[in-house]
């Protein structure tokens, strides 16, 4: 072999040589980096297991039950989920458009909120809801205190009301017991007496309007047409206190409620409104439409009334007035909710007071 031949040889292997140790090289900085990225992915994998950990722990910790549900089935649920519901009833709080509610569970009662997770998370919803049983239990004892509350007191003002007539009753028939009396006297004590049966006559047809279940008679009719017609009727009371009137009907459709028991609900707050006002006072009704409700505002500018009174008012036998058993404003109350309706009222001390009466458009 000729020498240049040799020296080439030499300098193809020397070259060769150097290549592979450049590769070798590279392979042990690539082991090494792909050691350390190794030990920073598994770095990463127990940090990412600790914070899950965590965010579990928290989630397990938390006293309201936590529910990821992926269509109908149960994807995730915290301790308290699982204590307190089954699969079944987690998955009826997902049944239906509603965002949020009440749900009984047994014996138990659930409030519950449900959320659409973003972010990726297509076609999941989570549920968070708390047991409530107890606040619910505590409530029913409260609202039975109030009611025998209420009875007593409804007792005292009924023993009250009959107990006024019953001792003039008393007085005038021992007169007329004692044939001291002449003709005309007699008279005038059996009108007394005829006066007193009547008043308790009175509190009792009141009594039992309270305590009557209402029965409506339900037809399509305007309600601004009841208000006319109830102003017209009471137009010589209204005009006899010189009080000013504005009614404004922005809503004239038709609505579905019992037109002879409108009139009496009207009528009530009308008189109400009357007797809160002074000489050269205002009322002002309207009407408007609030979605699904017919909405008739009646408002005043007289004396007004404590937040005690506001929250009170459509109490049984809760009144301020001298006179009257205090049911008007309970009967007329009991009358809207017949109607599936709701009343609300704003008022203060010395501004006045409105009460906005909701009514269904539609049939309850």
């Amino acid at each position: 072999m000729a020498a240049s031949e040799t020296n080439l040889l030499q300098n193809a292997f020397q070259e060769f040589s150097k290549a592979s140790d450049s590769m070798i090289n590279y392979y042990n900085m690539l082991e090494s980096r792909i050691g350390l990225l190794k030990q920073e992915v598994e770095q990463k994998n127990k940090e990412l297991a600790k914070a899950k950990e965590y965010l579990h722990n928290i989630l397990d910790s938390l006293p309201v039950g936590v529910v990821v549900i992926d269509k109908k089935s149960v994807s995730f649920s915290n301790r308290k989920a699982e204590m307190l519901g089954s699969e079944k009833f987690l998955c009826d709080l997902n049944d239906g458009d509603q965002k949020a509610g009440e749900i009984k569970n047994g014996k138990g009662y659930y409030r519950w909120k449900k959320e659409v997770l973003t972010n990726g998370f297509v076609g999941k919803e989570v549920i968070v809801f708390e047991d409530v049983t107890e606040f619910e239990k505590m409530k029913e004892r409260v609202e039975r205190d109030e009611r025998l509350l209420a009875m007593g007191e409804m007792a005292a003002r009924i023993a009250h009301e009959i107990k006024n007539p019953l001792g003039s009753m008393e007085l005038f028939l021992s007169m007329l017991s004692s044939g001291k009396l002449k003709a005309k006297e007699k008279k005038k004590y059996i009108d007394y007496v005829q006066f007193g049966v009547k008043t308790i006559d009175r509190i009792i047809n009141n009594i039992l309007s309270y305590t009557r279940p209402k029965t409506l008679v339900l037809r399509p009719e305007k309600i601004s047409e009841i208000v006319k017609d109830t102003l017209d009727f009471m137009s010589v009371s209204i005009m006899s206190r010189d009080i000013g009137v504005h009614f404004n009907a922005c809503y004239e459709g038709l609505s579905y409620f019992d037109p002879d028991m409108m009139k009496l609900v009207i009528m009530n707050f009308i008189s109400n409104a009357i007797e809160a006002v002074t000489e050269k006072g205002f009322i002002r009704i309207e009407i408007k439409e609030d979605g699904k409700y017919v909405v008739v505002v009646i408002s005043d500018n007289g004396i007004g009334m404590s937040e005690e009174v506001r929250r009170n008012i459509f109490n049984p036998f809760f009144t301020t007035k001298d006179k009257g058993v205090g049911l008007g404003l309970y009967i007329v109350y009991n009358i809207i909710k017949a109607h599936s309706g709701y009343i609300e009222v704003e008022s203060s001390e010395g501004s006045g007071a409105s009460f906005f009466i909701y009514i269904p458009k539609d049939k309850a």
